[in-house]
C-alpha cells in the first residue's frame, strides 16, 4: 500500500471525479411518470363527453406507511381546460392507490370527465407525488379537439379497458358500467385478456327505429385484414339511439403480432355501413401443446376448423401436413388418419396452423393452394402428388429455383436435378430425383445435399444402372461421356 501524499490526492481527485460523473448519468427524476390519452363519447341530447384517462406508472410514485404494515401512493392531479387563454373545465383531485401489504406497485388509474361543446381545446395536466419531499411537477400539454356528433350512423371513439365493473351511484358510467382504462397498446403476456368499449349513434335514423341491423367487434391482422383466432363476435340489434359496445376476448393464445381491435356496423343484406378500429401490439410467443388435455382446453369455436364437417375429407387434409410436420405432429397425424375422431382432427388442425403463425387460417388456405398444385404436377398412379418425393421436398422448400429435367437421356434411367438457392436455413443446395422402375411415373429422392435428406454419393452411378446396388457395395465411377455430363448439370444448374 502506497503512504506517497501525492498519490493519496490524485487519488482523493480522482474519486471526486469519478462521483461527479456517476450523478450526472444516474437522473435524481422523483417526478412521477405519466401516460394520458382522451376519449370521446357523446350523450343524447347533452353534447359530448370527454373522458381524460391518466396512469401513473408503477415504480414512479412514492409509497407510504398508512398504518402498521401497508403502504399507499398518494398523488395530486391538476387537470386544465383551456380555449383561446380562457380556462373552461378544471379538476384537482387526490388520487389514492390501492393498500398494499407487499411491495408490488401497479398503475395508478384515474379519470376525468368534462362535458364540453364541440371545439378546439389545449389540456394541461400536472402531477405531483404528495408522498415525497422533492415538490417537482410532472406536466403534460397538449391540444384537445372535441368533434360535434354526426348526423345519421357512426361509431365512437374506441377504448381499450382493463375491465368492466358496475360502477358506483356516484361516478359516470356506461350504462351502469365502469371501464377502467387501460392506457396502452402494446400488451404483453401478462395480459390474458383484451376489452374494448365503443358507442354506436344514430342506428334509429339510418335503419329506423327498433329495425333490426348486424353489429359485429372483432380483432384483425394489421397487415391482412383479417379476423384472427376466431376472436369475432357479433349479434342482430334492434336500432336505437345509443348502443354500447362491451367487448371481450381471450387472447392468451393469440401470437406476437401487429392488431387492430374493430367494430363493424352491416345492414340487413350483411353490406358493410360503418366501422372503426385501434391498433395495438401483441407480445406474446406461444406454442400449442398436443397432448389431448391441452387439445381439449382449445376454444376453436368459431375459426375456421368448423367447416369441416366430412370426417374422411378433415382427415385427407390433415395427412396432407405429413411434409412439413415435425416428428411428434406426424405421429398425431398418423393417429388421426386411424381413428378419424372429427373433434380431435378439428382441434389438431387449429393448433398445428396456431403454431405457425397469427392468422391460422390465412397459413392454411395458402399451403392448401400448394398441395393442390403438386397434387396436379406430381401426382402418380399409385400416390397423391403431396405424398411423392418431389410433392414432398416442393411443400417443405418451397419450388425449385432451376429445374433440370432428363428423362430422356441415352445410357441413363429418367432423372430430375433440382437446385435451390436457399433450402430451409441452407444455400446453394441440390436434389436428385429418378424413375428407378420405369413401369410405374414417381420419381424417388436419390441424393440431397440438404443434411437430414437422403444423401447418396453412388447418386451418379445408380442413374447408369438398371439395377441399383446393394446397399453399402461400392462401384467403379462409371466415367462415360453421359456420367460427365450429368455431373455437368449437378454442378451447373441451368
Amino acid at each position: 500500500m502506497r503512504n506517497d501524499p501525492s498519490f493519496v490526492v490524485m487519488a482523493y481527485q480522482r474519486s471526486t471525479l469519478l462521483l461527479a460523473l456517476l450523478m450526472l448519468l444516474s437522473p435524481l427524476r422523483a417526478a412521477v411518470d405519466l401516460a394520458v390519452e382522451t376519449r370521446v363519447f357523446h350523450q343524447p341530447n347533452a353534447g359530448p363527453r370527454v373522458e381524460v384517462n391518466m396512469a401513473i406508472l408503477a415504480g414512479t410514485a412514492t409509497m407510504k406507511s398508512t398504518q402498521p404494515g401497508f403502504t399507499q401512493a398518494r398523488v395530486e392531479a391538476l387537470t386544465i381546460i383551456e380555449q383561446a387563454g380562457a380556462i373552461k373545465a378544471f379538476a384537482k383531485t387526490e388520487v389514492l392507490g390501492p393498500e398494499r401489504l407487499d411491495s408490488l406497485q401497479t398503475d395508478l388509474v384515474h379519470q376525468e370527465f368534462f362535458d364540453l361543446p364541440p371545439g378546439e381545446y389545449q389540456l394541461s395536466i400536472e402531477v405531483r407525488d404528495l408522498n415525497s419531499t422533492d415538490t417537482t411537477v410532472t406536466r403534460y400539454d397538449a391540444p384537445l379537439a372535441i368533434g360535434a356528433q354526426p348526423s345519421g350512423l357512426s361509431i365512437s371513439d374506441i377504448l381499450f379497458a382493463e375491465r368492466f365493473e358496475r360502477a358506483p351511484a356516484d361516478v359516470p358510467s356506461k350504462f351502469g358500467y365502469r371501464a377502467v382504462p387501460l392506457l396502452s397498446d402494446y400488451l404483453p403476456p401478462s395480459v390474458g385478456r383484451l376489452a374494448f368499449y365503443a358507442e354506436v349513434y344514430g342506428a334509429d335514423e339510418r335503419f329506423g327505429q327498433d329495425s333490426l341491423y348486424l353489429l359485429s367487434w372483432q380483432v384483425e391482422d394489421l397487415d391482412k385484414r383479417m379476423v384472427s383466432g376466431g376472436l369475432k363476435m357479433g349479434q342482430r340489434i334492434k336500432a336505437r339511439k345509443v348502443e354500447p359496445v362491451f367487448a371481450e376476448f381471450d387472447i392468451g393464445q393469440l401470437s406476437s403480432g401487429n392488431y387492430l381491435a374493430v367494430v363493424e356496423i352491416r345492414d340487413r343484406r350483411g353490406d358493410l355501413v360503418d366501422r372503426r378500429e385501434l391498433f395495438f401490439q401483441r407480445n406474446n410467443p406461444i406454442a400449442f401443446n398436443y397432448d389431448l388435455q391441452s387439445l381439449a382446453a382449445f376454444d376453436i369455436s368459431n375459426t375456421f376448423v368448423g367447416a369441416f364437417q366430412d370426417a374422411d375429407s378433415l382427415a385427407a387434409h390433415i395427412h396432407s401436413l405429413r411434409p412439413i410436420a415435425d416428428p411428434l405432429e406426424r405421429k398425431i397425424i398418423d393417429d388421426r388418419w386411424k381413428d378419424r375422431d372429427m373433434d380431435l382432427m378439428r382441434r389438431f388442425m387449429y393448433s398445428f396452423w396456431a403454431n405457425r403463425g397469427a392468422d391460422p387460417e390465412s397459413a392454411w388456405r395458402a399451403y392448401r393452394a400448394e398441395v393442390i398444385k403438386v397434387n396436379k404436377i406430381f401426382g402418380c398412379r399409385v400416390l397423391r402428388g403431396y405424398e411423392t418425393d418431389r410433392g414432398q421436398t416442393y411443400l417443405k422448400y418451397g419450388p425449385p429455383n432451376t429445374m433440370m429435367d432428363r428423362f430422356n437421356e441415352m445410357g441413363t434411367l429418367p432423372y430430375t436435378i433440382w437446385h435451390y438457392y436457399r433450402a430451409g436455413k441452407y444455400t446453394n443446395r441440390r436434389f436428385v430425383f429418378y424413375q428407378p422402375d420405369l413401369a410405374n411415373s414417381c420419381l424417388v429422392l436419390l441424393h440431397s445435399e440438404v443434411p437430414g435428406e437422403m444423401n447418396n454419393p453412388q447418386w451418379n452411378n445408380i442413374l447408369h444402372q438398371r439395377n441399383v446396388p446393394l446397399p453399402g457395395v461400392q462401384t467403379q465411377q462409371v466415367g462415360t461421356l453421359e456420367s460427365d455430363r450429368v455431373n455437368e448439370f449437378f454442378n451447373d444448374p441451368r
